[in-house]
């Protein structure tokens, strides 16, 4: 149904008289222009800046009424271009009817050409007028409207389908930032929970091994689980208000501001209290969860009827989720640098655990210290025939026996002072050795911690070497482990065919030893000259048992050197050789042992001790 004129422009006399156009007789046709330039249709309703609002405008002239081409009311819009050639037609004057048909011709082009120029340059500056005639009157409505104390109309909505589009592109995303944290959070609680458990485990091990080492291993082992914490927040960040709360009420409570019984006003669940204001909104669960089914239904059919109420939940829904993406990925921060920072602290502690004590040479004598005390006899199961001792740094205590298949053991001082037994773990530590050792007989230990093993180095009872008897071992023992393994061969050889040696042994005596029945018994390490000290049960010098000093014990094991012999001594034990040999700090003396003969013939041990001087024998 075609709408009347009245209808569609009923702003007409507003818009002229404001615009300063009342009793311009004048030029009645540009002020109608004006007028209908500016305007919009009575009936374009709210929905006014979505949809153009089409009209036809009419006009009378001389030939009649005719309808002028359509043109919309959005924006400043000038009268097309026919209309205003056929308003403006040029005058020709009359024509030579002899020459009409060429000067006709020829005055139509040139007026054609005319009047396409003047139509551009007029049409420019029309746009340019229309664009300053919208600034002018956007101004003066905003000017009216401060002066009437009304409120500017909002800005009109976009269309259904764009805001749609806003809202599902920016719900996406914060989906997407919140599955992410999520994940990351996930990934931060497998590792470090990994880590800790794996501490955990092998806490009892480090520190039977190295004690020293639970400093940065419990430092790592906080900070991991400080970053679980901090994970866990992140992935349940709606628990990040109580605990906060929790947190202001001890302070409360410490200060006496608070109680114990207001525990549950300040920090539990409280059903009266919703996200934004005392209304809930019922897109966000914590709201949602704290209304009955009814008080639910109602209010989901009141946004449902209300557009701009639809738009506005969303809105608060679109923003909390922001505040929850933000608390996760804040405590997924703190998680990181957590970990960050206690790894790093971790391996500052490392570091100075193992080089502290090699630059103080106090922490040093302390580490290597180990106190044993006389505490019974105990009696053993798979021990049998031990022929060395040697307490290892970390207090445990090493034994060696003759027999290759029971060649190493290590015993446990428990705290009731009993010393206990693992096969287990001895099987382990003769497994490492990776290779047959028979006759083990004598053992030290270095001011680096560095275990020294020597067999005995004899023939068997045919006069032939054998290889198996022809061990001389370096080594560390770390927990359940043999470490740094290192091995030298040919002392038999470097005995007989040393020309130090045999200097050495032609001063003292003036003749020489014959090596080819030697019989190694004692080994010991004196820390006053770094020098190892070899004792021998075979071969004697006129019942004067033999001990040959080697300066280079770190060379012969790391570089593959030979050994350097430095000194002899013969010391008189009353025959029958050295069976054991051992340095005493405290007496800051060796300590030997032997068997020697009574006037009858039995067989007793005998202890000696000697100063290390090879003068002094």
């Amino acid at each position: 149904m075609a709408k009347k004129k009245s209808d569609r422009f009923t702003l007409r006399t507003w818009v002229t008289e404001s615009m300063g156009f009342r009793d311009q007789e004048a030029s009645p046709k540009r002020d109608r222009r004006r007028a209908e330039s500016l305007l919009v249709p009575a009936d374009a309703g709210a929905g006014w800046g979505e949809e153009e609002a089409d009209f036809q405008p009419t006009r009378c002239s001389a030939s009649g009424t005719d309808t002028l081409p359509p043109y919309t009311t959005r924006g400043i819009n000038a009268f097309p271009a026919e209309t205003e050639a056929h308003d403006r037609a040029p005058v020709t004057g009359e024509l030579d009817p002899g020459s009409a048909n060429g000067a006709m011709t020829e005055t139509t082009e040139t007026t054609e050409t005319t009047e396409a120029v003047a139509l551009s340059d007029r049409e420019a500056k029309k746009a340019k007028k229309a664009a300053r005639k919208a600034a002018k009157l956007k101004a003066l409505k905003e000017e009216w409207a401060r002066e009437a104390g009304v409120a500017a109309p909002p800005a009109p909505m976009g269309t259904a389908k764009g805001v749609e589009t806003m809202f599902r592109n920016a719900f996406r995303t914060e989906m997407e930032l919140l599955a992410l944290a999520a994940t990351k959070a996930n990934i931060m609680i497998s590792l470090n929970g990994f880590i800790v458990s794996a501490l955990m485990v092998s806490g009892a091990f480090i520190f039977s091994s190295s004690p020293e080492f639970l400093v940065p291993a419990g430092i790592f082992m906080l900070t991991a689980a400080a970053s679980i914490v901090c994970a866990l927040l992140s992935a349940s960040p709606e628990r990040v208000g109580r605990l906060q709360e929790t947190w202001r009420w001890l302070k409360d409570v410490f200060r006496r501001k608070a109680r114990l019984r207001d525990f549950k006003a300040r920090v539990s669940h409280n059903p009266t209290v919703h996200f934004f204001g005392d209304s809930p909104n019922i897109l966000i669960y914590e709201d949602r969860a704290k209304i009955p089914k009814d008080r639910y239904w109602q209010m989901m059919q009141d946004i449902m009827n209300d557009r701009e109420q639809i738009y506005y939940r969303m809105s608060e829904e679109l923003y909390w989720l922001g505040l929850m993406a933000d608390k996760q990925f804040k405590f997924l921060h703190m998680s990181y640098v957590v970990f960050r920072w206690g790894l790093l602290a971790s391996v500052i502690a490392f570091t100075v655990v193992k080089t502290l004590p090699s630059v103080i040479p106090a922490m040093q004598a302390q580490k290597q210290a180990a106190h044993l005390q006389t505490l019974g006899i105990n009696v053993f199961k798979s021990l049998y025939e031990p022929s060395a001792v040697q307490q290892l740094p970390d207090g445990r205590i090493l034994v060696v026996e003759d027999e290759p298949t029971r060649a190493a053991s290590i015993l446990t001082i428990e705290p009731d002072g009993s010393l206990r037994e693992d096969e287990a773990l001895d099987t382990r530590i003769i497994r490492d050795f990776r290779r047959k050792l028979n006759d083990l007989e004598a053992l030290t230990r270095d001011s680096d911690g560095y275990i020294y093993a020597i067999t005995s180095h004899s023939p068997n009872r045919n006069g032939q070497r054998r290889p198996d008897r022809e061990h001389f071992l370096r080594f560390r023992i770390q927990g359940s482990d043999i470490q740094q393994l290192e091995s030298y061969s040919g002392l038999i050889d470097d005995l007989k065919n040393s020309s130090e040696l045999k200097e050495l042994i032609k001063a003292k005596t003036g003749t020489e030893l014959d090596f080819r029945n030697t019989n190694i018994e004692g080994l010991a390490f004196d820390p006053r000259k770094n020098r190892l000290m070899l004792g021998f049960r075979d071969p004697e010098f006129n019942e004067l048992a033999l001990v040959v000093s080697i300066d280079n014990p770190k060379d012969m094991f790391e570089k593959r050197v030979p050994p350097h012999f430095v000194s002899v001594a013969f010391l008189d034990i009353k025959g029958g050789g050295i069976r054991s040999m051992n340095y005493d700090p405290v007496l800051k003396s060796f300590i030997l042992a032997n068997e020697v003969k009574d006037d009858d013939g039995t067989k007793f041990s005998q202890l000696w001790t000697w100063s290390g001087n090879p003068n002094d024998a």
